[in-house]
């Protein structure tokens, strides 16, 4: 029996991110081999994706992601004393770490696995102040394990490229997506729109969108959504108001995965203008909901999407407004895009994640 044990970095926070989604999908896959008991160890859960999932992915601990403003400063020490006291007490083979918080709850006869989902920090230093701290803890986290998965081979050449890591010890293991066509139909706003997934941090490029939107003159014939649950900031409504998009033509809302599938499925297309990604999970979605893809031409994208997308340079307004002219100006390409999504999103799937995340876990241990 190989006993593994998902530590409670990521689910300490209380956002429903791409990160906690791939661990709760690991864990839900891969619980169900025959020869392996994986828990994830959260004392106290704060996750609102594993508060969702519970009942698939099993957890040891109090599941709290509905109580409001418990404090970081008490969660995090809380969640590691109670860890580290538990992994006195039982046997675990493998620890995968799910952050990299300094210090490890890993018992000395265990194997530690960390998954590296980017290296936005490094590739974009300027975004992040305090990259010299973050850029150490990862090294740590790094040296420490005995197996680091990347989400993509982007990943892993910046990896390569930023950290100090042996080759021998890293492996590309790609993501998946839960989300397909909707029972329900499509998503219907009364005029065309196309569709923005996810945050909208500086590195997410949501301005450049706004800018390539009202360049290409799409203000006037579709809507620009954003599904997110984040309002619109003063500084996105005074890029609006500079590039003369009426607040009319931008929608903000969101909700669950059902109704994310509608509006991937009711949208011209998923425009992503991402400066960086190191995998992209809206993009598999799209491709999963027969959503044509515009997207940036640079790091995981291409490597993702491949033929199911149009590409542009995400630094040029006039790039973005070009290729989102293209897209929605012919029903051929929409078409061509949709259908080569549908097959391309074969290759993805989170049963085919965790396969080789167990691949990876028996090399590990094999190699003691």
């Amino acid at each position: 029996m190989m006993n593994i044990l998902y530590d409670h970095q990521v689910f300490s926070l209380a956002h429903f991110g791409g990160i906690g989604r791939y661990f709760v999908e690991l864990v839900s896959h891969i619980s169900g081999f025959p020869d392996v008991q994986a828990r994830i160890l959260a004392p106290i859960n704060r996750s609102p994706c594993l508060s969702v999932q519970h009942k698939r992915a099993p957890h040891i601990g109090l599941d709290l992601a509905r109580i409001p403003g418990l404090p970081d400063r008490v969660i995090r020490p809380v969640n590691r004393f109670l860890a580290r006291g538990y992994t006195r007490l039982v046997t675990a083979d493998i620890v995968h770490e799910t952050g990299y918080w300094p210090g490890s709850i890993a018992p000395r006869s265990a194997k530690i696995v960390a998954t590296v989902h980017d290296s936005i920090p490094e590739r974009l230093p300027h975004l992040f102040p305090n990259l010299r701290v973050e850029h150490q803890l990862r090294q740590e986290a790094i040296d420490r394990a005995h197996h680091v998965i990347c989400v993509s081979q982007s990943t892993r050449n910046d990896l390569l490229e930023f950290f100090k890591v042996d080759p021998a010890r890293v492996s590309v293991i790609l993501l998946g997506s839960s989300i397909c066509l909707p029972a329900e139909g499509p998503m219907n706003l009364g005029k065309p729109y196309l569709l923005h997934v996810g945050a909208r941090y500086s590195y997410k490029n949501f301005d450049g969108l706004i800018g390539g939107f009202a360049k290409a003159g799409l203000q006037h014939t579709h809507k620009l959504v954003s599904f997110s649950s984040k309002p619109w900031s003063d500084l996105e409504l005074q890029k609006m108001k500079e590039a003369r998009v009426p607040l009319e033509a931008m929608v903000q809302t969101s909700g669950d995965d059902a109704l994310l599938a509608r509006f991937y499925a009711g949208a011209d297309a998923l425009v992503f203008p991402s400066m960086y990604e190191g995998f992209g999970i809206p993009l598999l979605e799209a491709m999963r909901c027969g959503c044509p893809i515009a997207t940036s031409n640079i790091s995981s994208m291409p490597e993702v999407a491949g033929d199911a997308a149009v590409y542009f340079e995400p630094h040029d307004t006039d790039s973005i407004a070009q290729t989102l002219v293209d897209i929605v100006s012919s029903a051929a390409l929409r078409k061509r895009l949709t259908e080569n999504g549908l097959l391309r999103a074969k290759q993805f799937s989170w049963e085919r994640c965790a396969e080789q995340t167990y691949t990876a876990y028996k090399h590990v241990l094999s190699h003691s």
